[in-house]
């Protein structure tokens, strides 16, 4: 194993399992159209549940994508992900009987796991019905990443980073550093998760979600809508990926971890925690704020979390916060959780790749107070070197990537 610190880290793959569609070309595009997958949730029953609203994954064909075994053994975020993971390294042109299997590790972070089979159970037990307790075995979060690697049969790190509605942006981060100190080669990294009853509820008990639009940074915001899907990224050492040929065109160059210390659910109000991240992302790539061209915002729609990314990006960007186009898709998407931040990175580098920033879906009458540049109405064309994604979770985590155009 080579220990030579500091190799470059490039996206050589990225897949979505999403509600607007399972290939990047089509959550893509939805994104430019400014297009809203959020509706009333039809996966499953929402007597008792208001809101119920949700941005679904409903184009995914599992049968065209997994075998009959798969289907049966894996469940839905389970069939997610792997399907997400096969395409992303479809997308690298990366066939892994030509590689070193031990030099290939997974970093796929989850706030739920297999929560809907801890579901199953329950109503198992309560209506009598047979239930094969084996499956409680992939309920736990970190299943999801060692059941992911045991299918693409890979065997260099397994890491489920759990910081919540943060892990995705985490997990790109942790193949940034993995890579730079030569613990693999070659990364399938992102976010996975699956709507279910439990965490749909939940944000409703938090008065967090909305009963009609999402609208990131606009003045009426009034609440979140969760989403679902899959996030996947190939992140590869420069040195394999120029070896065989891999196209070097996205760098993730930067990455940033902070904590609040101030509340389990509500971020800290002047957004302190949040700056300190994006700061640590900048001074890990090298750059100072004037470089950047594009920010990925956590944008999710709720008074609080709205008010404190604003002034959050204000003080670290200061005179050129006002000329950065930014975006949120969470009007788009929803709030898909541990999986946003891979969304984001994938977002972030289709705008470095596409010269293109989306609009940030729902957001109509700018917040009076933003003074912020979101993009919004319509797509704007504009070349981009270096872009920023940032993620805020529970419990005060923030997260914060650089990626550059090389």
């Amino acid at each position: 194993m080579t220990t030579a610190p500091n190799h470059r880290a490039f996206v050589t793959g990225c897949a979505v399992v999403s509600p607007l569609g399972c290939r990047v070309d089509a959550f893509w595009q939805g994104l430019v159209d400014g297009v809203s997958a959020i509706a009333p949730i039809r996966a499953f029953d929402t007597t008792g549940i208001s809101p119920a609203l949700a941005a679904e994954v409903r184009a995914f064909a599992a049968a065209e994508r997994l075998s009959g075994e798969e289907i049966e053994r894996l469940d839905r975020a389970g069939q997610f992900a792997l399907s997400a993971a096969r395409a992303a390294l479809h997308d690298a042109q990366l066939d892994l009987d030509r590689v070193a299997r031990t030099r290939i590790g997974v970093v796929v972070g989850t706030t739920l796991g297999a929560m809907a089979i801890g579901e199953r159970y329950l109503r198992a037990r309560h209506d009598g019905t047979v239930f094969d307790a084996r499956q409680l075995l992939h309920m736990p979060y970190m299943a999801l990443s060692t059941r992911l690697a045991r299918a693409l049969g890979v065997c260099g790190p397994v890491i489920s980073p759990s910081i919540a509605c943060a892990s995705g942006t985490h997990a790109v981060g942790l193949a940034l550093e993995l890579i730079r100190c030569g613990r693999g080669d070659v990364f399938v990294v992102g976010g996975v998760e699956a709507l279910c009853h439990f965490v749909v509820a939940g944000f409703n008990s938090l008065r967090a979600t909305t009963a009609e639009t999402v609208r990131p940074f606009d003045a009426r915001r009034d609440g979140l809508a969760l989403g679902e899907g899959a996030a996947i990224l190939v992140i590869e050492s420069e040195a394999h990926a120029r070896v065989r040929g891999a196209a070097c065109d996205v760098e993730v160059s930067g990455f940033g971890l902070s904590g609040d210390a101030v509340h389990m659910t509500a971020p800290a109000r002047d957004g302190a925690g949040a700056a300190r991240a994006m700061r640590a992302a900048l001074l890990d790539a090298g750059v100072t704020p004037e470089h950047i061209g594009f920010i990925s915002a956590h944008g999710t729609g709720t008074v609080y979390n709205d008010a404190m990314e604003m002034a959050a990006i204000a003080a670290v960007f200061g005179e050129a916060a006002p000329r950065i186009p930014i975006n949120s898709i969470k009007g788009a998407i929803g709030h898909t959780l541990a999986a946003a931040g891979a969304f984001e990175a994938i977002v972030c580098a289709q705008v470095l790749r596409q010269g293109c920033v989306p609009p940030t879906a729902g957001c109509e009458q700018l917040d009076a107070g933003c003074g912020l540049d979101i993009v919004r109405g319509a797509a704007r064309r504009c070349g981009v070197d270096v872009a920023l994604s940032t993620s805020s979770a529970f419990a005060g985590n923030n997260a914060a990537l650089v990626m550059r155009r090389s």
